[in-house]
């Protein structure tokens, strides 16, 4: 959130009553998370990179060469072999005609590869130059940037100049937001002094890149080329150990890893399409997506805090207004009548949130039912900019006005992304203030909790994500999972109170959802969908389900704890 904006904010949100706030779990104070970078990032270690690496950056420059332009600082360090015949621009000057060729090719090009001796040369060329503004330009526009060996140090803020041991620190051209780079990476040898560097600034995600291995940054997202191994690591904290993620060319995903099936789900082989080959590295590449810088920061950040969940979270109580959580999958008879009333009636204003990675968002269909189903007042807000979100009297006044406001399904992390602690997020729980209902199916039933089950940016696999474990924060001490037998989800909302006995777990069948005024939440399900609620402060009897099960129309209180007979 901008600084300007923040101190604009209506003072009943920054003031607390007896240290709690005013509004659960909007935070005007908390450290603005980093944005994606834009467009593509080539991150190579030291010695000889493979072709492969040369032949992805010009695909993904948009395969002209003639778009290519190679920058050097430095009369001395050689231009790669593949990139030979290419533009070259030199920058040994930081003067007149050198600079203002540089930011003219710079500005005209897809694809950018810096050559320097040190990232300590570069950054002293480039720091606070045109030439440096151009190249956040090319990112801007979703171009292609890359350097290898020493000179990638100079894409952060913060740059390790030296020491073999201590880190000598300095300021580098801060492309990437919010990391530290340590190419020439041994896990044996530097990880130590990397981890050095963190412990004094916590806040940032430190890379390490092996010799002849190269870690691309697409907009959020990291993929390896390569012989070697690219590290992602944050500082421990009073809580948490170092965590250090290895990220490796034939290594997926972390939390995407199955088991391969004992038989296909159709009994047999699956047959290939006709007229489809089988896509491959070498045929519309993609970048994989191994890790997300995005989430990485936000773990950290959530680091330097007070400790979430914290040991005694408030009472679940929606003091004013209603929830409608809903387990996805569709809703229970009689949901958009129950949705309206507590809305306001047929002609208040109701508001569709979607959930997606999309910068851009449609919503007709939805809106659609909803005028059939009776609404006379229906629209919809969708940004994946948190400075809207934050400052667009359009969405804004959408919110002030709104009686109702419903969540998509999704993947909820993208939710977090969109409004979290903007502007929006207060104007959404001053919807419940006056009265009005949130309403979210899926996704859009996670978001709804104080901790966000199943925020991974990765997959849907892990219950618990560092990183996006808080939501928005409507019903506090809660953590909701959705489609939940369905998806036999019942063993990680178990893992999940386990390691957080302090949460009431909600687990929502699809079809099944809870609306909950004040401590009490009414099971609102159609026949055979439950919903189950997971209590560490009762005893887990082996062979036994550890949660209770209640069906439609039973009324369970979250702040006892007790089924409301």
């Amino acid at each position: 959130m901008h600084p300007a904006v923040r101190t604009g904010l209506a003072p009943l949100v920054v003031f607390t009553i007896l240290g709690a706030p005013l509004v659960a779990q909007f935070d005007p104070a908390a450290p603005e998370p980093l944005m994606p970078v834009g467009g593509t990032v080539f991150l190579g270690g030291g010695g000889d990179l493979p072709a492969e690496v040369f032949d992805r950056f010009v695909q993904l420059a948009g395969g002209d060469k003639d778009k290519l332009v190679v920058v050097t600082v430095s009369d001395t360090a050689v231009v790669p072999e593949p990139l030979a015949g290419v533009t070259t621009v030199s920058v040994t000057s930081g003067k007149g005609k050198q600079l203002s060729d540089a930011v003219a090719a710079v500005g005209n090009a897809s694809g950018v590869w810096l050559v320097a001796d040190t990232g300590e040369q570069m950054a002293a060329m480039l720091r606070d130059s045109v030439v440096e503004t151009a190249l956040h330009g090319l990112l801007l526009r979703k171009g292609v940037l890359g350097a290898n060996g020493d000179a990638v140090r100079a894409f952060a803020q913060t740059t390790i100049t030296g020491g073999e041991v201590h880190a000598k620190l300095g300021k580098g051209l801060d492309l990437i937001p919010g990391v530290v780079i340590d190419p020439y990476y041994s896990p044996a040898s530097q990880q130590s002094r990397l981890l050095g560097v963190l412990a004094g600034q916590p806040r940032l995600v430190g890379l390490g890149i092996e010799s002849s291995t190269v870690l691309v940054l697409h907009n959020r997202w990291f993929d390896v080329f390569g012989e070697g191994s690219g590290y992602a690591c944050i500082a421990a904290n009073l809580h948490l150990p170092v965590r250090v993620e290895r990220l490796h060319a034939d290594v997926s995903p972390r939390t995407q890893r199955r088991a391969p099936r004992a038989q296909p789900r159709n009994g047999g082989a699956r047959p290939r399409r006709r007229g489809r080959q089988r896509r491959t590295r070498d045929q519309g590449y993609r970048p994989k997506r191994l890790e997300d810088l995005l989430a990485m920061s936000r773990a950290a950040l959530a680091r330097t805090r007070d400790k979430f969940p914290a040991d005694k979270p408030p009472e679940p109580n929606v003091a004013k207004g209603s929830l409608m959580i809903v387990g996805g999958g569709g809703s229970p008879s009689g949901f958009m009548d129950k949705f309206m009333e507590l809305a306001g009636g047929k002609d208040a204003l109701l508001l569709y949130i979607p959930c997606t990675e999309s910068e851009t968002a449609t919503a007709e269909r939805t809106l659609e039912r909803w005028r059939k189903a009776g609404a006379t007042n229906v629209d919809f807000i969708h940004t994946k900019d948190r400075h809207l979100a934050d400052t667009s009297e359009q969405i804004h006044a959408k919110l002030r006005k709104a009686g109702g406001l419903f969540f998509g399904g999704g993947r909820q992390w993208n939710l977090v992304d969109s409004w979290q602690h903007t502007e929006a997020h207060r104007l959404m729980h001053e919807v419940l203030a006056r009265g009005g209902v949130i309403a979210g199916s899926s996704a859009g039933a996670s978001i709804q909790g104080s901790y966000m089950a199943r925020g991974n940016s990765l997959g849907n696999v892990d219950a618990m994500a560092a990183g996006y474990e808080t939501g928005l924060g409507f019903l506090t001490g809660v953590a909701i999972d959705q489609h939940f037998t369905q998806r036999g989800r019942q063993p990680d909302m178990t893992k999940l109170v386990n390691r957080y006995p302090q949460l009431l777990g909600i687990g929502l069948d699809e079809a099944s959802s809870i609306i909950v005024q004040g401590s009490i939440a009414t099971c609102f399900s159609r026949e055979g969908r439950n919903v189950h609620f997971y209590d560490r402060n009762l005893p887990v009897v082996h062979g036994q389900p550890d949660y209770l099960r209640l069906k439609n129309g039973q009324r369970f209180n979250l702040a006892t704890r007790k089924v409301q007979e």
